[in-house]
């Protein structure tokens, strides 16, 4: 006697948890990855963001999201989340029992798919103690005895736009096209002009970015990537 399979659909949607619209797939053989999360009660990750588009399952206890602009968001035990992309966010443990989450990451074969900032001390952090520690891997863990502060909290960083500093987290390393960076953005191809005038002029001027293709600059298929300066700034994540 044969049993009947209960189908449960957890989510189905074309944007990340706090409502950005995800960006299209890389074009080219993907390369999918599934990693296995586990907070001990109190742990944080570091601050760090993701450029491929990822998903998981909280399989147990409840998991809390925390954006730099304190945006945050809980996701309860067999619930499915869609993370954030070019975000800086942390996620942390404040339950009673230790969480357990499936992260599957999709992307072209070697990718980086998770982006760590260490050098993200936040006031909060200053006052709990609790900044995210310069670890190996794709995550690096934080449990509530491991209380020491990385960097010099003093330190004076230099100001830059914050749709520039996001303009740069979308880039990194490689060379994006317009269209790669609005849908990274989660901006609709209405905000064309918004683009250009809030993030690719302003971090052009301050050479930031230079064009992919600088000796045609009108080239359809235009991409832009990080200057030297810019690169630099994406290396030392100093935005705050």
């Amino acid at each position: 006697m044969t049993k009947d399979i209960k189908t449960t659909e957890l989510i189905r949607t074309s944007q990340s948890w706090d409502g950005a619209q995800l960006p299209d797939f890389p074009q080219g053989q993907p390369e999918l990855r599934v990693v296995r999360l586990d907070f001990p009660i109190g742990a944080k990750t570091g601050w760090h963001h993701h450029s491929v588009v990822n998903y998981g399952i909280v399989q147990q206890g409840d998991l809390t999201i925390v954006c730099q602009d304190g945006t945050e968001k809980t996701f309860h035990e067999g619930e499915a989340l869609v993370e954030v992309i070019g975000t800086i966010h942390r996620g942390e443990n404040r339950g009673p029992k230790p969480v357990i989450l499936n992260m599957f990451y999709f992307s072209s074969p070697g990718a980086e798919i998770t982006i760590q900032h260490p050098s993200r001390v936040q006031q909060q952090d200053r006052k709990d103690q609790t900044a995210p520690l310069i670890g190996e891997g794709d995550m690096c863990f934080r449990s509530p005895q491991e209380s020491k502060i990385i960097g010099d909290p003093n330190r004076k960083a230099s100001k830059i736009d914050v749709r520039v500093q996001k303009l740069l987290l979308v880039i990194g390393k490689q060379a994006l096209p317009r269209r790669q960076i609005m849908a990274d953005l989660g901006l609709r191809q209405k905000s064309r002009k918004s683009l250009i005038d809030n993030y690719l002029k302003p971090a052009y001027s301050q050479g930031y970015i230079d064009f992919a293709y600088p000796n045609s600059p009108n080239k359809p298929e235009q991409a832009y990537k990080l200057t030297a300066k810019g690169l630099e700034q994406y290396k030392n994540s100093n935005f705050l």
